[in-house]
């Protein structure tokens, strides 16, 4: 299995998105590391924001507020990765036994007011295990 960012917990609350876990087949070291958003439908900006480590643990956390672009589509995707120093760490949970995350774990989304409507906003896991967050919007 490649390096990656391997997820222990994520927390959907508060207007933030908080994602606790460990670096897998790759040493933290002393680097200063992000948590990098990946805009991938549509294809469109990255954002970053600084990760907290301490050892092989990381602590990430991501406003909602920030993730619905302001000419936003009805709804994206963003793909979540660890970078530092020309390293990219796919975001995900590999290491259990639990497979078709897609469908059972299922975390609750938050609204965010937006014209009449919400746009809603809640990670998932991917076919692939990794995590993204998705936004659509709604009543």
């Amino acid at each position: 299995m490649k390096p990656h960012a391997e997820v222990g917990q994520v927390w959907p609350e508060n207007g933030r998105v908080l994602v606790l876990g460990s670096f897998h087949g790759l040493a933290a070291g002393e680097r200063t590391w992000q948590v990098t958003l990946v805009l991938r439908e549509p294809r469109g900006p990255e954002l970053a924001y600084p990760v907290t480590v301490s050892g092989q643990a990381f602590e990430a956390s991501v406003p909602i507020a920030d993730l619905v672009p302001s000419e936003a589509p009805e709804k994206g995707v963003w793909d979540l990765y660890l970078s530092a120093d020309g390293t990219r760490l796919r975001v995900g949970r590999h290491l259990d036994d639990i497979r078709d995350k897609t469908s059972i774990m299922v975390f609750p989304a938050q609204l965010i007011p937006l014209d009449g409507g919400f746009m809603h906003v809640r990670p998932r896991y991917t076919v692939n295990e990794n995590l993204s967050i998705d936004y659509w919007y709604g009543t």
